[in-house]
Formats: C-alpha cells, structure tokens, sequence
C-alpha cells in the first residue's frame, strides 16, 4: 500500500512538472493572434473538477509559484488566481453537481471568461487601456484557454470511462 502511494505521488509530480515544462518551453511557439495558451490554468481548472481537492490545491499553489517565479510580472498574480480556481470550483460546483461534462464546461467557459477579464483589469492598472487589452488580447486568450480546457476535460472524462469498473459502487 504503502508503495502505491508513492508511485501515485511520483506519477503526479512528473505531470505537475510536465505541465509546467509545456507552459514554459511550448506556449510561445503556439501564439495566435499574439495570445500565448496557459495550459496551466487550464490544467488547474481539470484537476479541480476532479473529487480530490487535495491534489488540485497542490497543483494550483506549486504551478502558481513557478510560473509566478519565471513570468516577470507581479509575484503571487498566477498563484492567487489558480488557488480561486481551485477553491471555487471545490465549494461551488462539487457541493451542487457531480461529474456532469455539460456543467463542468459551462463553469469552465465562465471560469476562463473571468481569469481573462480580471488578468486584463490588474494588466491595464499598471499599463492603462482596459477596453483595448479586451478587444485585441482577453477574448482571444479566453477561447484559446476555453478550447484547451475541453480537450483536457474530454480527455479526463474518457480516461475516468476507461478505468470504470462494474463491480466498484
């Protein structure tokens, strides 16, 4: 038991990691329109959905520092996001729904509609021009966020299917 644990904690650290490397090392080559992808967040808001609140709490504070320590910006703006992520979605959706595909993409449309939004407002406190970084960047970012996050979540729901067994309640 008590190496499964271990082998469990390993595998979720070198995903934590790879997540985090495709952020890092992949998100710039895949600008579009000017708007790199945050598979971070969108990562955040799939793990959240899952029942192990734990582990989405884990990822949104370790994945929080480190793109809060490599992005330049200001400290803590990725980590504080994603913890609301996390903690939302736990109290929120986990105390009304269960494993619904239809509701978990209408909240995460309205999770990624308002991280672009709110990224775009503490943006234009220190540059200025709310309505120009939403027209030109916020909704962009917001669809290519909204799209990864239900590839992700379509790839979630069929690996859950999968590993479904008849004989477990």
């Amino acid at each position: 038991m008590e190496q499964t644990t271990w082998l469990k904690y390993i595998k979720r650290s070198v995903l934590v990691a790879a997540v985090f490397l495709l952020q890092f090392i992949f998100a710039d080559h895949l600008r579009l329109f000017g708007v790199a992808p945050n598979f971070a967040f969108c990562f955040v808001l799939t793990i959240s959905f899952l029942k192990k609140a734990k582990f989405s709490f884990y990822t949104a504070l370790i994945l929080g520092v480190l793109l809060d320590s490599v992005s330049g910006r200001l400290f803590g703006t990725y980590t504080v996001f994603f913890m609301l992520v996390a903690f939302g979605i736990r109290e929120f959706y986990h105390s009304a729904f269960s494993e619904n595909f239809v509701i978990e993409a209408l909240y995460g449309l309205l999770v990624c509609f308002l991280y672009s939004v709110s990224y775009a407002f503490f943006i234009s406190l220190y540059r200025g021009q709310f309505l120009t970084l939403i027209s030109q960047t916020a909704w962009i970012e917001f669809l290519y966020n909204f799209i990864i996050f239900l590839a992700m979540l379509f790839v979630q729901t069929k690996h859950n299917q999968k590993h479904r067994s008849v004989f477990r309640l």
